[in-house]
């Protein structure tokens, strides 16, 4: 397998990442802009403009962009998360730089036609309401705003009603002029595809492109304790227990990935043995961790009947108090291995190894290797574990976000507070 890292003078970066033997490619562009990009007039713009690059360019209609790509038989989808935006096509070697050129072409010449953007503009409101008849969803959304109020990160990835309601073609070319430029994109083909093809696609499209002036430094938010509750008819009430977590680049992450394994990140974890199996409180329990630039998030979820809340809150309570005074010796060894496995298994496809690169790039500013994350996997130990849950959960601030059918808000205080 064979990497190279290519900068041209635009300041594009490009990943390659050749695999003998493949007969697929994934290619794709990384654009830093992303939720937490945007001011609080422009909510949910990035998201916006991620579905409007589909609906048509000055050399192809909406139409032309998906026939073609079915005639490459490949996939071409796209998503946008808090930091960035991702590109990318997935389809046979031998088309790898057709898909390419369809993505370049997404990326340099959006139409922003008006009647198509008056169309997405409903077909997104209407992706928001569904999203609010999700209580997970909803707990989640306003558990942000009340961890980071004032921030951007606190922000919802597909905004909020009014900003959404409120944007013009205008608005989105500005902020694609703005965000949109290589200095702030990643490029990466991975699989098999012609490199030379590849190249001369890339010095005369996004090569093409002038360098941003905008120089953006995030703000570190702080993680403010907080109760946010929300009041709505839903099938189960939902919520969001969180701690300040990792941020990204943090040399602990793999720490955290097996301590998030061992609170609740399967079937075997503390939390899905204790409230599913062994109480049959929550249907849905589980945790996460998300790491930002200069913050980070661990969160433990739940969906349950209302009237088992005090329960279900106690039991996590409890279950968090005692994760802080450590976890045992054979928790330690069974999540890492699973960990270890899954890692690996996850890294084995094309389009794994593709977007592992270009976050990677985009966040690290290198890559990280298989090798290299079994060898911080094999250098953990249970102190390094326990350390580490001491300092997260044992630290008092907690933030805790219901939605569905709520309490008065002092029944909620001892759970935060204490």
């Amino acid at each position: 397998m064979g990497l190279v890292k290519l900068v041209l003078e635009n300041g594009l970066r490009i990943i390659y990442l050749q695999i003998p033997g493949a007969h697929s490619a994934s290619v794709g562009a990384w654009v830093a802009a992303g939720s937490r990009h945007e001011t609080r007039n422009e909510q949910g713009i990035s998201h916006f403009i991620e579905h409007m690059l589909f609906k048509g360019t000055t050399n192809r209609t909406s139409r032309e962009i998906s026939e073609q790509m079915d005639f490459l038989g490949g996939e071409l989808n796209a998503y946008t998360s808090k930091e960035y935006t991702r590109y990318y096509a997935h389809t046979l070697s031998e088309n790898a730089v057709k898909a390419m050129d369809i993505i370049c072409d997404m990326i340099q010449n959006p139409l922003l036609d008006k009647e198509e953007l008056e169309r997405e503009r409903l077909v997104i409101l209407d992706e928001m309401a569904m999203y609010q008849d999700s209580g997970e969803e909803v707990a989640f959304e306003k558990l942000c705003a009340a961890v980071w109020p004032g921030s951007s990160l606190g922000q919802p990835i597909i905004g909020v009603p009014e900003t959404v309601s409120s944007f013009t073609a205008g608005d989105l070319k500005n902020y694609i002029d703005t965000h949109y430029t290589p200095d702030r994109m990643v490029v990466v083909a991975a699989g098999s595809f012609d490199r030379d093809g590849m190249d001369k696609l890339l010095e005369r499209t996004l090569g093409k492109m002038k360098p941003g002036n905008k120089n953006l430094v995030f703000e570190n938010p702080v993680f403010h304790p907080s109760i946010a509750l929300t009041e709505k008819q839903l099938e189960q009430t939902s919520l969001s227990i969180a701690v300040p977590g990792l941020p990204k680049g943090d040399l602990r992450k793999y720490a955290m990935m097996v301590l998030n394994f061992i609170i609740g990140g399967g079937a075997s974890s503390r939390l899905y043995r204790r409230l599913r199996e062994e109480l049959g409180l929550a249907y849905s329990v589980y945790s996460s961790h998300s790491s930002s630039t200069g913050a980070g998030l661990f969160t433990v979820f739940a969906s349950f009947s209302s009237e088992r809340q005090e329960q279900v809150l106690t039991e996590i309570s409890k279950l968090l108090q005692n994760v802080a005074k450590g976890v045992t010796a054979e928790e330690f060894e069974r999540a890492r291995a699973q960990i270890k496995a899954s890692n690996i298994i996850a890294l084995e496809t094309v389009a794994a190894k593709a977007s592992f690169a270009g976050q990677n790039e985009l966040f690290e500013g290198r890559q990280i290797t298989s090798r290299e994350v079994l060898e911080n996997l094999n250098k953990l130990t249970l102190d390094d574990v326990n350390e580490l849950s001491a300092e997260i959960f044992g630290g008092g601030r907690r933030a805790l976000s219901v939605a569905g059918s709520i309490m008065e808000r002092s029944f909620y205080q001892p759970f935060v507070f204490g």
